[in-house]
């Protein structure tokens, strides 16, 4: 036999050889996917515990600011004193505009920090020559 020839006995130890390194290979890549899966899930599994959670604390804080006014109202009341319930009707009317004000805020968009002068970017803009 000549050189493009081989022999039966290497082309079968050569298939062999290449079949092994193949399952081997073929394992591995099973076993790194089914990590990845795995981690995904437990990511995906994090993130909605931690969706959850952030729910229940805004839940909890706002039945404890809740809880909060209901009790300056309840000291308020069993005061004599009309600037002590005035006081306590502006706390939480205070409060109240500050919660609806953030709402708002959320609504459409703005981020927290106030809004950023858009002068720079405006066409025309000339920087201050002081």
């Amino acid at each position: 036999m000549r050189w493009p020839f081989v022999s039966r006995r290497q082309y079968d130890a050569e298939v062999s050889s290449l079949r092994s390194q193949y399952e081997a290979l073929r394992e591995r890549c099973e076993g790194a996917e089914s990590r990845e899966a795995s981690e995904r899930y437990a990511r995906r599994e994090a993130d909605e515990t931690r969706t959850a959670l952030t729910l229940v604390n805004t839940h909890l804080t706002e039945d404890l600011t809740d809880v909060k006014e209901q009790l300056a109202e309840l000291r308020a009341l069993s005061s004599d004193s009309a600037a002590t319930r005035w006081q306590a009707e502006a706390r939480r009317e205070k409060r109240r505009a500050d919660r609806l004000q953030k709402q708002y805020d959320d609504a459409v968009g703005l981020k927290p920090g106030g809004i950023v002068d858009s002068r720079p970017w405006q066409p025309g803009y000339k920087a201050d020559a002081s």
